[in-house]
């Protein structure tokens, strides 16, 4: 299963009545923990199982954002999701217990490589 909903398909799925059931985002800092946040919304919707994250135009690894009310915005716009938005440091220990929830090997974090380029909007 794709772990990644591009916003095309978000867009068309919530048109023919499908849910964003919840959001969850993700902080991720650089420079051990201590840096700016970046934010990696994962939802989990009626049309697809499991969290996911909004892929990249290009395919290559999650979307982010570095300015947290822009992508509040972005879901209550572009979504129509009036729902709450939790937000978690990406070392929470209480996203372990979400594991199941998320694909394999794509549980926030795991695939993070601190080095890698941002990808923000």
């Amino acid at each position: 299963m794709d772990r990644f909903v591009s916003d095309g398909e978000a867009r068309a799925a919530i048109a023919k009545g499908g849910r964003i059931e919840k959001v969850l985002v993700i902080a991720m800092r650089d420079g051990h923990g201590q840096g700016r946040a970046e934010f990696v919304p994962y939802l989990a919707t009626t049309w697809r199982r499991g969290y996911v994250a909004i892929g990249l135009w290009s395919g290559q690894g999650a979307r982010s954002w570095r300015d947290l009310t822009r992508l509040v915005g972005f879901f209550r716009e572009e979504f129509k999701f009036l729902g709450p938005i939790c937000v978690h440091e990406a070392d929470d220990p209480k996203l372990r217990k979400l594991r199941t929830l998320f694909p394999a090997s794509s549980v926030p974090g795991s695939e993070l490589d601190p080095k890698a380029p941002p990808h923000t909007s």
